[in-house]
């Protein structure tokens, strides 16, 4: 998920893509709250996923950022036992 999100953080929300690493924290990566926004859009889009901006933006790295989109990718592609 972590190539997926870098590919949609650089082409949706126009980041230059060598901050863009696991490790570094959404403000080091260059993720500000406008490009949370385009991201939480651009993962409704591309992926059908709806995650919020605050839950987005509460991610304290990249790599934990891609966790969470990966969980709810997830969870959202189980079979309903309805």
């Amino acid at each position: 998920m972590y190539a997926q999100l870098k590919e949609l953080l650089i082409t949706r929300a126009g980041l230059p893509g060598e901050p863009i690493v696991p490790e570094a924290s959404l403000d080091r990566a260059g993720i500000d709250s406008m490009a949370v926004t385009v991201l939480s859009m651009a993962l409704e889009d591309v992926l059908g996923l709806v995650i919020d901006e605050d839950e987005l933006s509460a991610a304290p790295t990249v790599a934990d950022l891609a966790d969470l989109i990966a969980r709810r990718a997830d969870t959202t592609s189980l079979p309903s036992t309805a």
